[in-house]
């Protein structure tokens, strides 16, 4: 799931793993989303537990070794850990694990804390130089699992600055929640495989609904972001879902990533059930881009906008995922999509550099040509880390920026924004917020037309309460 753009989300894999051990009878302490520690009725705290995406890998070794200076044992999972195996063996972790860890934390926790290693002998692992490193098992029964181990000094740290309904704003206590695990999709550049495995496991509706009625009536939330790889992919359970999020009747909205095959019947079920906005990877700008991407799945920019379009149609906001950096661009593909990029009628798009994370076929194919080892590079937007022998990194950060404008400072996206705002006037608030955002990034001119309507009203012809 994408984070950019958003405030620091709720560490929702280690608050998984939180309550599994609170179950397990420990207490669990969160020194910050990346990093808890663990102790019992009886002894002090001993075990710190990590997560790193690539991006935050050098904060988490840098807050495990502080851990390992004050003697307590360190164990390091989530996306990292599990694409990256053998090349962590030399950091400062006891334990590495990989895949899902909510039934192995325990096992780990009661070998470390009450010197009981049997519930470890069950788990596939081996030790490399003084690291153990375990393959947890694929959990089956999602259901089995505990709620997250929450708590609202996290949920009020986060929140949906891009455009969204509600606006950042008059988000409250915005939180994350799965309702599968795993896709159906093989993407070159998705590390999903490497903890979730292949396929999708899906959680029982109702338990999804109980999570959401209790995000209500626990911590207010009135903004849930579904962090599942592709919501909709199952399409009796999506409607099944939607059908129950209805019913609640919570009042609460929600955003979500998905899949361009989506059935248009699961989209309305879901405009009818509180979704605000939907996420589509296009990943190409260009159809040449996207024939090279995604060989497997060609579409064209014809029905990919009559898609967005529908979504625009029944109230959501569509947000494009977009990547560039590969290192076969030219300049001659880079003025293609200068070309096509202003037809996408998207009402927000994000333009990433293709970024290999380890453990995926990307990673395989362009490790050899990476121009960082600075894992803080691997955020996906900070620069490009692949070598391209046409385009330099000073020139494709003039490419992204332009192409933001471009796109932002369409008559496309004018066109759109107008009939958005005619249609749903409160969207005015989100608007506003949205630009606001857009300009702190240079992401658009000053002079875009929908800029002038947004702010003053200019052109709408009709009555906007902005509730400011």
């Amino acid at each position: 799931m994408d984070f950019h753009g958003h405030g620091r989300p709720e560490p929702i894999g280690l608050e998984y793993i939180a309550g599994s051990l609170a179950l397990a009878g420990y207490s669990c302490h969160f020194r910050s989303n990346n990093e808890f520690v663990l102790s019992s009725a009886s002894e002090p705290a001993c075990l710190c537990l990590f997560s790193a995406l690539s991006c935050e890998y050098l904060d988490v070794i840098d807050a495990a070794k502080r851990a390992k200076a004050r003697g307590d044992i360190t164990v390091l999972g989530g996306y990292q850990a599990s694409g990256s195996q053998d090349d962590l063996t030399d950091g400062p972790f006891d334990y590495v694990v990989i895949g899902e860890g909510e039934e192995v934390a325990p096992a780990i926790a009661k070998a470390v804390i009450r010197g009981d290693s049997s519930d470890l002998y069950g788990f596939e692992s081996r030790t490399v130089g003084s690291v153990r490193i375990i393959r947890a098992p694929r959990i089956t029964d999602l259901d089995a699992l505990p709620e997250p181990l929450r708590a609202k000094e996290r949920l009020v740290k986060y929140r949906i600055y891009d455009l969204m309904w509600p606006p950042a704003s008059q988000q409250q206590n915005t939180a994350l929640v799965l309702g599968s695990r795993g896709c159906a999709n093989d993407c070159d550049f998705c590390a999903s495989s490497t903890v979730w495995g292949r396929g999708i496991r899906l959680r029982s509706t109702d338990r999804v609904v109980k999570e959401l009625q209790d995000l209500k009536s626990d911590f207010g939330t009135n903004t849930v972001v579904f962090i599942d790889q592709s919501l909709g992919q199952a399409k009796r359970w999506t409607l099944d879902l939607c059908d129950a999020i209805k019913s609640a009747n919570l009042g609460i909205h929600w955003y979500h990533q998905s899949n361009l095959t989506i059935h248009r019947d699961v989209i309305r079920a879901m405009a009818e059930a509180g979704c605000s906005k939907i996420g589509f990877g296009l990943e190409g700008i260009s159809p040449r881009a996207i024939s090279i991407i995604k060989p497997a799945n060609p579409c064209d920019i014809d029905s990919v906008n009559s898609l967005f379009d529908y979504c625009n149609s029944l109230g959501l906001f569509v947000k494009v995922y977009l990547m560039i950096g590969f290192p076969w661009e030219t300049e001659e593909i880079v003025k293609e999509y200068f070309e096509w990029l202003p037809r996408i009628r998207a009402n927000q798009v994000k333009i990433s550099y293709v970024t290999p994370f380890p453990g995926t076929r990307d990673w395989a194919r362009f490790r050899k040509q990476l121009i960082t080892s600075n894992w803080c590079d691997f955020d996906t937007v900070r620069m490009p880390v692949v070598h391209n022998p046409n385009i330099s990194v000073e020139r494709y950060h003039e490419i992204r920026a332009e192409l933001f404008r471009s796109f932002y400072g369409s008559p496309t996206y004018a066109d759109l924004t107008r009939r958005m705002l005619r249609a749903h006037p409160h969207y005015i608030d989100s608007y506003l917020e949205f630009a606001d955002y857009l300009h702190q990034f240079a992401m658009v001119s000053g002079d875009a037309p929908w800029l002038g309507w947004v702010r003053y009203g200019q052109g709408l012809n009709v009555s906007v309460a902005t509730g400011r």
